[in-house]
């Protein structure tokens, strides 16, 4: 291919019409106005929700999303165009594209400093609060694994009554718990591959 029809190549190219994509300006001015966000909603992202300290998390229910319809052009009362311009620049990460609520807002961050290798596949198909879920649940398979592992040794050593009790129950539950925890990731990883 010579020089010339490269160049008319290239702008024949350019001549095509590409969808026109949503900014990040106009998601999120959507979510404060359908929302009604307030000023006080910045106050929420400053101290991350931790969805560790609920005791006794269940991961039975996976979350879907909500879908939202977003405008393709945001036009903003100086109020909202304040409020979006500050979440965006708090919540300074690339989870915040996919946000359909105020809660996945608050989340993204924690979201993303978990895993921020999440697919835009993942991150559209399920709420925010179902995938961290299961990047807890992976973490903690992984510590009661671990814990497992050590009372086996300990067992091995002889000190498995004063580690364990008199019965024993202790690696029981933990089989239990690693297997609720692998049935909850298993279920949100062979969806999200659907």
């Amino acid at each position: 291919m010579d020089l010339l029809q490269k160049i008319k190549s290239e702008r024949a190219q350019s001549k095509k019409k590409r969808p026109f994509k949503r900014t990040l300006f106009d998601k999120v001015n959507c979510l404060v106005r359908t929302y009604g966000l307030e000023v006080s909603f910045l106050s929420r992202l400053e101290v991350p929700e931790d969805y560790l300290s609920e005791a006794n998390v269940e991961f039975a229910q996976l979350r879907k999303k909500k879908p939202i319809e977003f405008p393709l052009f945001s036009l903003a009362a100086e109020r909202e165009y304040r409020l979006a311009t500050a979440i965006m620049n708090k919540v300074d990460n690339p989870y915040l594209e996919f946000a359909q609520s105020p809660e996945e807002i608050a989340i993204s961050k924690t979201l993303f400093d978990l895993n921020p290798s999440l697919g835009a596949d993942q991150l559209v198909r399920y709420h925010f609060e179902t995938l961290l879920l299961c990047e807890r649940a992976k973490k903690e398979m992984k510590d009661l694994a671990k814990q497992a592992n050590d009372s086996q040794r300990r067992k091995g050593a002889g000190s498995a009554r004063e580690s364990l009790g008199d019965e024993g129950s202790l690696p029981d539950s933990l089989e239990q718990r690693i297997e609720q925890l692998q049935s909850f990731v298993e279920k949100v990883e062979d969806s999200q591959a659907q």
